[in-house]
Parts: structure tokens; C-alpha cells; sequence
């Protein structure tokens, strides 16, 4: 293995170094993971670690397999024919997932599947094929759509969370009204806007989303 002592080297098992990394980013964010600081984390040198994986971002891949087994294990159970509840239904799941975890939807970005995803990703794809009568190929792209979009706007809300707060801004303002105001040029439309919906962001906007893309599935599927 590496200079480590022989009761180190026992306990540097895959799992237990994917789970310590699980536990860093939501201690340090994604940034701060390193393989450096990750093996002081388990008590053993750099080294060790490149027994297991190739480099940090095989680390990550099965980083993100363990965030989101849970949700990949779950496929939510409905009526045949009832593909749009069951597509908005494990979208939800997936952005509470993403928003639970810090950098939940940086980490996931960009990652690759494991071996053992593939029954589970397989599983998905077959169930949605089945409850929308549609063939794989379209299912599979319409899961993709959907697992896109919420990532993107988990993305986004979590960029925002962290942000360096303006001392000047008050709890609970409307970033959006307050950046409209200091800019000081003229935007009759998206004032509107802004007063019609509010802020571009939150929960009615990522369900006005999730809504499009789901009729556009649904003209694409009659």
C-alpha cells in the first residue's frame, strides 16, 4: 500500500474513503475537498488513496453515487399512464436531494456513472417507458431534460446562497427589486415582470419550469 502502518492500510476500505469525502464537502464545500486533505482526514499519506482511485475526480463520481443512491433506488410508484406525475414527482425528490447537501449540485455536475448505477439508471428508463407507453430512447432523454434542469436550478439557488451578503441589503429583500433599483436604468419591462412574479428564482419559478418541460414532453410524446 504505502509507508502506512498494516492496521491503516485495513481500515482504508473504498467505502469508508467515498463516505469520509461525503462528510468533508459538507464540512469544507467542494473546493475545499482535496486528496491531501482527505487522506489527514483517514490518517494515512496522499498516496494511499490513488490505491482506490485514479485521481480526485474518480473520487468524486462515487462521492455523488453514495449523495444520490437513495434517490436512484426510488422510483415512485403510480398509476399506468401517469408519466407526468411520476416524472415531476422524482424531480422534486432530486432538488431537495441537491439542496440538502452543500455543493449538491456542484458535485454531481459533470460526474460519471458507476458499474452499479447502470441497473438503477436502467430501472428508471424502463419504468418511464413503461408509464408513458414511449419507446427507451425518448425516455431517456426526457429523464436527462428533467435531471438537467433541476441541476442547473439548484445551481443557481445554491451560487446565491453563497454569496457574500451586502451588509447594506436587508433580511429578506428581493435581490432581484434591489438590483433593479441600484442600477439606476430604465427596465419598464422586467420591472413588471418582477412585480407580476416576483423574483426569478424560488419554488413557483422551478415549478413554472418542471411544468414547461413537462407539456413539452407531452406534445412530444402524443
Amino acid at each position: 500500500m504505502t509507508s502506512s502502518s498494516p492496521g491503516r492500510a485495513t481500515r482504508l476500505d473504498r467505502h469508508h474513503v467515498v463516505r469520509t469525502a461525503l462528510r468533508l464537502v459538507e464540512e469544507v464545500g467542494l473546493d475545499g475537498l482535496t486528496m491531501r486533505r482527505l487522506a489527514t482526514e483517514l490518517d494515512v499519506k496522499a498516496p494511499a488513496l490513488y490505491w482506490h482511485f485514479a485521481n480526485k475526480q474518480e473520487l468524486l463520481d462515487h462521492v455523488a453515487h453514495l449523495m444520490t443512491l437513495d434517490w436512484l433506488r426510488a422510483l415512485p410508484e403510480v398509476p399506468a399512464g401517469a408519466w407526468d406525475e411520476w416524472i415531476t414527482t422524482r424531480a422534486r425528490d432530486y432538488r431537495r436531494l441537491l439542496l440538502s447537501r452543500r455543493d449538491g449540485a456542484r458535485l454531481v455536475a459533470g460526474t460519471r456513472p458507476l458499474a452499479e448505477s447502470f441497473p438503477l439508471l436502467d430501472a428508471a428508463v424502463g419504468t418511464f417507458a413503461q408509464v408513458a407507453d414511449c419507446r427507451p430512447g425518448t425516455a431517456l432523454r426526457c429523464l436527462v431534460t428533467v435531471n438537467t434542469y433541476v441541476a442547473g436550478f439548484v445551481l443557481e439557488e445554491q451560487g446565491e446562497l453563497d454569496r457574500e451578503p451586502d451588509p447594506a441589503e436587508q433580511p429578506g429583500a428581493d435581490p432581484a427589486r434591489l438590483a433593479l433599483l441600484r442600477s439606476g436604468r430604465p427596465a419598464p419591462h422586467l420591472s413588471a415582470a418582477i412585480d407580476e412574479v416576483g423574483a426569478p428564482s424560488g419554488e413557483e419559478t422551478f415549478e413554472y419550469g418542471l411544468g414547461l418541460i413537462v407539456e413539452g414532453v407531452r406534445a412530444r410524446l402524443a
